[in-house]
């Protein structure tokens, strides 16, 4: 059963976009030029923060771009795509992202990309729903009270980050009656809202849109409106992503900290995963 459904948005300073009166940014050519201003307006605050780390971290943050800048990793014959237009505009989009981001931002991981923003060091960050509850904990967040949030910006098409969890009964479970009664609490109405409201992520677009939710977080409203748009095809859930995944965060890795030229990378990121499919068999029906 689908459990913590999550997308992602983008996270802004109220405060600090409200003193110099900077709209909240909508689209994708906004994103590669407010990031540029942060430092220039606000001198000493950094533009964006993002995961960037190499693996998983790097092809995490290229993937966020891509989706919704009409990308894709593969067509509908599985052929790799990556490296078209669309690959190297995400990944331009990533690596401005990073250069007006906090010094060392290609090496930070997910967690530790949020850093920045919630300490105060950036204006903007932009992932996954999980963090927003983080963000206004004024124990661990010196942002909280101050920070907005906004759907991910368009590109050519709406298409966000998809992600979340599942709730399964193991085959050697000793109590599956149980466990079956526990899932089925915490994914009903009453379960899901209870989850929401201790700053977890509902499953429900009902739960999104409760009024008592809304009250204590008025984010939520606009993360169920995100989730309408969190793309299921943004990363293949297939066997080979594993290792694909892989390749395309160390090799975006060497794009944001080695200077890599993009479209060399993605060529040979393109090339390798073909070789992966072909050996995982899934061309053996074409001619």
């Amino acid at each position: 059963m689908p459990f913590g459904s999550e997308t992602s948005v983008l996270a802004y300073r109220k405060d600090i976009f409200e003193k110099h009166g900077i709209e909240v940014l909508t689209n994708y050519d906004e994103l590669q030029e407010i990031p540029r201003q942060i430092p220039e307006v606000e001198p000493g605050m950094d533009g964006m923060a993002s995961r960037a780390a190499s693996g998983h971290q790097a092809s995490h943050a290229f993937l966020l771009h891509l989706a919704p800048l009409g990308g894709r990793i593969f067509d509908e014959r599985w052929n790799p795509i990556i490296n078209n237009e669309a690959g190297v505009a995400a990944a331009n989009a990533l690596k401005t992202i990073v250069d007006c981001g906090p010094e060392g931002g290609g090496t930070t991981f997910g967690p530790a990309g949020a850093a920045p923003f919630k300490q105060g060091q950036a204006a903007m960050f932009m992932d996954s729903i999980a963090f927003a509850a983080g963000f206004e904990d004024p124990t661990e967040s010196t942002v909280a009270g101050n920070v907005g949030h906004a759907m991910h910006p368009e590109g050519v098409r709406r298409g966000s980050q998809t992600g979340g969890f599942g709730l399964a009964i193991p085959a050697n479970a000793p109590s599956k009656e149980a466990a079956f009664l526990m899932i089925q609490w915490l994914t009903c109405k009453k379960g899901d809202l209870a989850v929401a409201m201790e700053g977890g992520n509902p499953s429900r677009f009902s739960t999104y849109r409760n009024a008592e939710l809304n009250e204590k977080s008025p984010y939520s409203a606009t993360f169920g409106e995100a989730l309408q748009f969190a793309d299921p095809d943004w990363c293949p859930i297939i066997p080979a992503s594993g290792s694909i995944n892989a390749d395309i965060g160390t090799t975006m890795s060497q794009v944001l900290t080695e200077g890599l030229d993009i479209q060399e990378a993605l060529h040979g990121v393109a090339e390798r995963t073909r070789a992966t499919m072909q050996q995982e068999g899934y061309y053996a029906w074409q001619e």
